[in-house]
């Protein structure tokens, strides 16, 4: 059964990893659209990623708990396995306390009547995305030691 589990986990925290990490790669490129083409582009392209990657989220953050607490009687993968559920459970947070609520905002104007300082809140999303990715990044590794070790 852990073996299993540490699979799904495994699978899970890669998947959101890779989409964190297609935020990091978008930076540059969207910097460069103008607000019309950019407003477009977050509208349509990406208004499918919220349910599914936090779908994914939600389902790492609970396998990776679940393993933590089979493991609990070895201690260095015990630990591993904390800061692993620690890492997901904070790209969680990063997304619904800042990510969300920009998303709201620009999924809410029109290309004609976008606010002046649009560029601000593309910016801010691309930070905290960055911050999200170092946290996937972090929580990922941290989980693959926690297998490596197990085993």
């Amino acid at each position: 059964m852990l073996a299993a589990l540490e699979f799904i986990s495994l699978f899970l925290m890669a998947l959101a990893t890779g989409v964190v990490f297609t935020h990091l790669l978008q930076h540059g490129p969207k910097a460069n659209l103008p607000g019309s083409v950019f407003l477009s582009v977050h509208q349509i392209l990406l208004r499918n990623y919220g349910a599914a990657v936090g779908g994914v989220e939600s389902a790492a953050l609970v396998s990776t708990f679940i393993m933590t607490i089979l493991v609990r009687t070895r201690l260095a993968v015990f630990a591993l396995t904390v800061i692993a559920s620690a890492c997901i459970a904070a790209m969680i947070s990063v997304w619904a306390v800042w990510i969300n609520p920009i998303n709201k905002a620009v999924n809410s104007w029109a290309a004609d009547s976008m606010p002046p300082n649009w560029a601000e809140f593309r910016d801010r999303r691309h930070r905290l995305h960055a911050i999200r990715a170092g946290l996937a990044f972090a929580g990922l590794s941290t989980l693959i030691l926690a297998v490596l070790r197990w085993r």
